[in-house]
């Protein structure tokens, strides 16, 4: 071996940590080209938005509803203004009122019939019984009236007295209506007891037709 292909001992240690560092340098650029490749080929994180609660709507509070107040009259124990509580029905005003008095037609009355704010209710009473031959003697009321005797019909048939007769009494004569008979009455009050059955003419709305069926079904009282 010549002299020339042996190199000092001091150039060869200067050379090794310039080879170190470049290994290094190398080494850190793979690591980095590493992890920046891996970091590529990572999925996309899902993005989670939290959406607020819907908002619940607050209902609108229902009003209370308010009483009612109710007139109950005629066949009545207490009639009277009552209040009622809102829906209430015949059968509570009836019950408010007392109860039906003895004479009443319960059976023309509908208890479950809702009442109004203001209304006026009537307990009826059953309606007087017509006279035995009313519905049958209009037609032969003028052959009738030979039998009469001091106001008794001598054929056993009672008949009504226009001067205390009431209106309801009234009203079961043939050709006498509700409106007639009130007359009837409201004419006895302004003008006094009648003193024949002919004064009957003089109310409004009886005729001599009128007062021919009904002549023998009457009779005029002190």
């Amino acid at each position: 071996m010549s002299g020339s292909d042996v190199q000092p001992a001091p150039a060869r240690a200067s050379r090794q940590p310039l080879v170190l560092a470049v290994l290094l340098t190398s080494l850190v650029w793979l690591v980095l080209a590493g992890g920046a490749l891996w970091l590529l080929r990572q999925p996309e994180p899902v993005a989670f938005q939290v959406q607020p609660a819907p908002a619940t709507a607050t209902p609108a509070p229902t009003p209370t509803p308010q009483p009612i107040q109710v007139e109950v009259t005629g066949a009545v124990l207490t009639p009277g203004v009552y209040q009622l509580p809102a829906g209430a029905r015949v059968g509570d005003a009836i019950a408010a009122a007392g109860g039906l008095a003895p004479h009443a037609d319960a059976a023309a009355l509908n208890l479950a019939q809702p009442l109004q704010d203001g209304e006026k209710l009537t307990a009826p009473t059953p309606a007087p019984s017509r006279p035995a031959a009313a519905a049958g003697v209009a037609d032969s009321a003028p052959d009738l009236g030979a039998t009469r005797s001091g106001g008794i019909d001598l054929a056993g048939l009672t008949l009504i007295d226009i001067n205390q007769a009431s209106v309801q009494e009234l009203d079961v004569l043939p050709s006498i209506g509700p409106v007639t008979a009130q007359a009837i009455v409201d004419y006895r009050t302004a003008n006094g007891p009648f003193r024949s059955i002919e004064d009957l003419g003089n109310v409004k709305g009886i005729g001599p037709a009128t007062l021919e069926k009904i002549r023998a079904l009457i009779t005029v009282g002190d």
